[in-house]
């Protein structure tokens, strides 16, 4: 079958917006922890900043120019992460957050480290904290910036705090960071890896795998989201219940390998006719569901004419008998979740499979909303 462009499978159709967006499951760069986890990060940036205090204040007695510095710098990083915390409570996803908080730690702990009293700065260690903790967090993206930034902080603050005094750098404190190095490297390594593994299983664990698209969760996770966003946004969503006709005629009459075939064929098909967007998934058997964002139903309804056509041809071709049926809805009109608007279509999905009005395409009626 002829591959076509984007362009082509949604000519004629102009209230169809193409605008790229964030699809629920799909890889993107930062990983977006659990709340209970960025808690336990707001926790550890509290303790260090306390053992900090503690470090500066009572482990030396004297009062220096250098402590009154550190004291400030470290209340405006209390104040920070308080402010920060409370971003976090009522938005849990902001990737700007992330970010910036990262380089706050980096600041900060770089600004200890110029100040630290003794020669072998022990609080050097707490850059492999950072690169660890919001690297294990965040994702290998993150955990790259957070090594290189880490890197360039040490160099910086290392270079001015022994700037006129070389004498000073003894063995331990090469050892020191060449040994802390070495941990993030190898760290930065083993993440990879890890990164890949997780990668591979994540991607199996989302697909099915006969049609290669979205298995029956990720659609369902998938629908959840995107009717939320529409109901937010005032925007709608179009869902379509597809079921192949005939189907167990196929299985029956030629084996169960030209059944997995058919069903390639009408994923590849279903595929094609939607937008990046866009999510299709296998529910089940011969069951196939469509979500198309930003779509009212007379738009949608030519998307499911040109499924319905093209898996006629190529039937044809292959001398089959075999159809498709569709039921539509529409998010939020007929049905604020996704059970809800769920069942109405697979009721329209009944009334076309039976009755074949319309053509084997039916919308949601008063009657199917319960």
């Amino acid at each position: 079958m002829e591959s076509r462009s984007g362009d082509d499978r949604n000519e004629g159709i102009p209230e169809r917006r193409r605008v790229k967006r964030h699809l629920p499951g799909r890889k993107q760069a930062w990983v977006i922890p659990r709340w209970a986890d960025q808690r336990v990060q707001f926790l550890t940036r509290y303790l260090f900043g306390i053992l900090g205090v503690i470090y500066f204040n009572f482990v030396f007695g004297d009062d220096t120019t250098d402590r009154s510095i550190v004291n400030i710098v470290l209340g405006l990083y209390f104040i920070w992460l308080t402010v920060s915390f409370v971003h976090a409570y009522f938005r849990h996803d902001s990737i700007f957050r992330f970010r910036l908080a990262m380089w706050v730690d980096i600041l900060v702990v770089s600004i200890v480290v110029y100040f630290d009293p003794f020669v072998v700065p022990l609080n050097s260690m707490i850059y492999i904290v950072i690169v660890l903790g919001n690297g294990m967090r965040y994702g290998i993206r993150c955990f790259s910036e957070a090594l290189l930034g880490s890197f360039l902080a040490a160099m910086i603050s290392l270079s001015l705090r022994y700037s006129g005094s070389f004498h000073e750098i003894s063995s331990g404190v090469v050892f020191l960071n060449i040994f802390g190095g070495i941990i993030l490297v190898y760290a930065y390594i083993l993440m990879r890896r890890v990164d890949a593994s997780h990668k591979v299983v994540e991607h199996s664990s989302r697909l099915d795998p006969l049609t290669g698209l979205v298995n029956r969760r990720i659609l369902q996770d998938a629908a959840t989201a995107m009717i939320d966003e529409a109901q937010r946004s005032g925007s709608v969503l179009t869902i379509m219940f597809a079921d192949l006709d005939s189907f167990k005629q196929v299985n029956d009459s030629f084996g169960h390998n030209e059944g997995d075939r058919v069903l390639i064929e009408v994923a590849n098909i279903i595929r094609q006719a939607v937008r990046d967007q866009d999510v299709a998934g296998r529910y089940g058997g011969d069951e196939f569901v469509l979500l198309l964002r930003d779509t009212p139903l007379d738009a949608a309804r030519p998307v499911a004419r040109r499924i319905q056509q093209q898996l006629s041809e190529w039937a044809e071709k292959n001398a089959l008998e075999i159809g498709i049926s569709i039921g539509m809805g529409e998010a939020p009109t007929h049905g604020n979740n996704f059970k809800s608007l769920m069942g109405a279509v697979d009721r329209a999905l009944y009334r076309s499979k039976f009755s074949r009005e319309n053509g084997g395409i039916s919308t949601v009626t008063a009657e199917d909303i319960v």
